[in-house]
């Protein structure tokens, strides 16, 4: 599957916006809405106020964390400023509290009611499902047939998404990134665990 368009190479464009001229999700669509200003001004880059990425790095301050590189990115670059190796009691900490955090982003920015539709379209909407499945039980079908960097999930108000053809190319991306999601995370569950692959 082709990523939708993308403005200035890196934002995602609301494909329901470019298509019809309208959006099921009017205001509160967090991409970008070609041709509607009052809309793009709301809601800049696509990025969220409430923002647990951002809060995790501002813990750092020494560190000047850089909110349009990837977030996996971000956080083995901040490693490598403190200088943490691997069994440092630092990194160990750090890393846990990202993974929460990586959670924390990802429920916010698709939520955890399974039992609600607006979630579920939310989710197939990010990673280019269409046309929109009508109910819950079509939605979880299609989803179940994408293979998708859940980090890259929640970089998605930073630049598009990758779909992978199967299960071993999401594992070969994964690995080679270092881009492993926290599935054992406390704040799991609704929406992201029918996402989840197992990796390694």
């Amino acid at each position: 599957m082709v990523p939708p368009t993308t403005r200035n190479g890196s934002e995602p464009i609301c494909y329901q916006f470019r298509d019809t001229g309208s959006c099921s999700y009017g205001t509160s669509c967090r991409f970008h809405h070609v041709g509607d200003p009052t809309h793009n001004a709301r809601h800049p880059g696509g990025k969220k106020d409430s923002d647990a990425i951002s809060a995790f790095f501002a813990r750092y301050p020494g560190f000047a964390y850089d909110d349009e590189q990837g977030v996996a990115e971000e956080f083995y670059r901040m490693c490598d400023f403190f200088a943490w190796n691997r069994d440092d009691d630092e990194r160990h900490e750090a890393r846990q509290a990202f993974k929460d955090a990586l959670v924390i982003q990802f429920n916010s920015l698709y939520g955890t009611d399974v039992s609600d539709i607006e979630n579920w379209h939310k989710l197939c909407i990010a990673v280019f499902i269409e046309p929109l499945p009508v109910t819950i039980p079509e939605c979880k079908k299609e989803i179940e047939k994408i293979h998708v960097n859940l980090v890259d999930l929640v970089d998605v108000s930073r630049r598009g998404v990758k779909l992978f053809p199967s299960l071993a190319a999401l594992r070969v991306y994964t690995i080679e990134t270092g881009k492993f999601f926290p599935k054992e995370s406390a704040y799991a569950g609704g929406v992201l665990r029918f996402l989840l692959r197992e990796i390694l």
